[in-house]
């Protein structure tokens, strides 16, 4: 009970300023009806106490089926085997993820006909593939850099032939799918995986994401070419006729239910745990089905039409009222992912402290503010989505050299972080609300994909600060050391030390070598003066 407390609490502090800006708007404008801001205020309590209670569950029951699998599937002697139970493990938690499920709900209600359970599946199938091809990468020790650039590459090629809209929704796809289910699995299940290589890099552990990230992205490139048409060929119940609670409960089943089988089934196959441990798993499972099932509630009753509900509200104020409180609401959302501390301690430990966490969690927040604004400015603008991704990571593939591995594939991995339930649940609503009152609903979306994309360009421009201090220190040392050997004072011009080290090495080498020939020479005289009266002995026996 202390545990969950404290989690509350931590919760509740990040959600409460989001709470606050709603309420502060209301109270100046009363733009907003008293059954909408009560119906949000207990979305948000229900999402509060649901939230906590999935993150307590996932940490006892996900991430330890995680670390099995892995464990267990890093023993195998065939990678083809692996690599179909990294498709496998990646596809049915990608079904568990809330955010997936809120993404589609969302994608629906844009007026887009494809049925959420089908968008759901085919994001899902990404994720496995793209899981199965990082695991390839591990295995086979490919650069991450080099993978990563053919990738892009290859989606970059296939986003040229589909619609805007689809572009904008493919790129939320591979933003949403790096939440609190997806990424501790996967992470837990690679990471296992990673640790049963000879020659581990620190490398393996980070970059899973980053490549699984991309799958969803081409998958729904590739559905929206095959339903060009507009027509999906597959017809489901429109989940605003159905109860709230019911279409909660059906969702929460078919995200958890089908990952407790599938692991399950392998457990009985090849793990076997024992009584104890399989207790835990279920009674954590218990928890984060409960959790999830509160999580959706709590969205569904209030929070998505609130997001909703202030987009409309916006439309109708003017475009620099509407982007100074939209870039307000960006950097305190920031704050309301524990996601982003995680990573901040996680830089903090890979650069032993030169780059401290709350410099990772501002300079986050601050491009959590331009990514909610240039997603604005795009329905504003008419700004073509093709072109925000192409440059944005265009410029993080020219950022790649300038940092370390680590730091690459850990940027990468970090695009999602940002992009928790409150961006795809309330900010994501906004926009759509807001892009409906300018024309389509559809141009809303992309949103996520911007607040993806900014992580990655602020870790690589730390990776590369971080990379050119190491080496400025480097030479400072270098600098030092030459000071101290000759004597010479360090505002010397360094090319007149390095000479004078030159010279002194030649020197040393000159005198080595005159050592070494003077040594030869003595040993060929003592040969010599040895062969010498032997060779007369012989002769002298030749004549007798």
């Amino acid at each position: 009970m202390k545990y969950f407390l404290q989690k509350f609490k931590e919760s509740t502090i990040s959600l409460l300023p989001i709470f606050l800006v709603v309420l502060i708007l209301n109270i100046i404008f009363a733009c907003f009806s008293a059954e909408i801001i009560i119906k949000f205020a207990v979305g948000m309590i229900i999402l509060d106490v649901g939230e906590t209670l999935f993150l307590i569950g996932v940490d006892s029951s996900i991430m330890k089926m995680g670390g099995y699998v892995g464990a267990r599937s890093s023993k195998f002697s065939k990678i083809i085997v692996v690599l179909f139970f990294g498709f496998l493990f990646g596809l049915f938690a990608t079904i568990a993820e809330p955010d997936v499920s809120v993404l589609a709900g969302q994608i629906n209600s844009a007026g887009i006909d494809i049925a959420k359970f089908l968008l759901i599946f085919v994001i899902g199938a990404g994720i496995g593939i793209f899981v199965a091809i990082a695991l390839f990468r591990i295995i086979k020790d490919i650069n991450y850099k080099l993978l990563m650039a053919i990738l892009f590459v290859v989606v970059f090629v296939v986003a040229v032939f589909v619609p805007n809209n689809f572009i904008a929704i493919a790129f939320d796809a591979g933003g949403a799918t790096t939440g609190i289910v997806t990424s501790p699995f996967l992470l837990a299940f690679t990471s296992s995986i990673a640790r049963n290589k000879n020659d581990q890099k620190d490398s393996d552990n980070f970059g899973v994401i980053g490549v699984a990230s991309l799958g969803p992205v081409l998958a729904i490139l590739f559905l929206s070419l095959v339903t060009a048409s507009g027509q999906s060929g597959v017809v489901v119940a429109d989940s605003a006729k159905l109860n709230v609670l019911l279409e909660s409960l059906i969702n929460t089943s078919l995200a958890i239910i089908p990952l407790l089988l599938i692991f399950t089934l392998f457990e009985l196959a090849f793990i076997k745990l024992q009584r104890n441990d399989k207790l835990a798993i279920l009674i954590g499972s218990s928890v984060t089905y409960i959790g999830l099932f509160l999580f959706l509630l709590g969205i569904n009753f209030g929070i998505t039409n609130m997001g909703t509900s202030l987009g409309k509200f916006l439309a109708g104020q003017s475009s620099y009222f509407a982007i100074i409180l939209v870039a307000v609401l960006g950097f305190l959302i920031t704050f309301t992912e524990p996601a982003v501390k995680v990573l901040g301690k996680q830089v903090e430990d890979i650069t032993m402290g030169n780059v401290k966490k709350y410099v990772v969690i501002i300079a986050i927040a601050i491009a959590m503010t331009f990514a909610v604004t240039l997603a604005l400015l795009k329905i504003l603008c008419g700004l073509q989505m093709i072109w925000i991704v192409a440059i944005g990571y265009g410029v993080a593939l020219v950022l790649m050299p300038f940092s370390s591995n680590t730091f690459t594939s850990l940027a990468f991995d970090s695009g999602g972080v940002a992009s928790g339930p409150m961006s795809a649940a309330f900010i994501l609503p906004l926009m759509l609300g807001f892009a409906s009152c300018m024309g389509s609903a559809a141009d809303g979306f992309g949103l996520i994909a911007c607040i993806a994309l900014m992580p990655i360009l602020v870790l690589e421009i730390l990776g590369a600060s971080y990379q050119f201090k190491l080496n400025k220190r480097d030479k400072f040392r270098y600098r030092r050391a030459l000071e101290l050997s000759f004597g010479i004072d360090v505002y010397s011009n360094i090319d007149k030390l390095e000479d004078e080290y030159n010279k002194r090495q030649l020197e040393k080498e000159t005198q080595m070598t005159k050592r070494e020939q003077k040594a030869n020479d003595k040993m060929i005289a003592k040969l010599q003066s040895e062969a010498g009266p032997r060779k007369e002995d012989d002769g002298d026996d030749v004549q007798g």
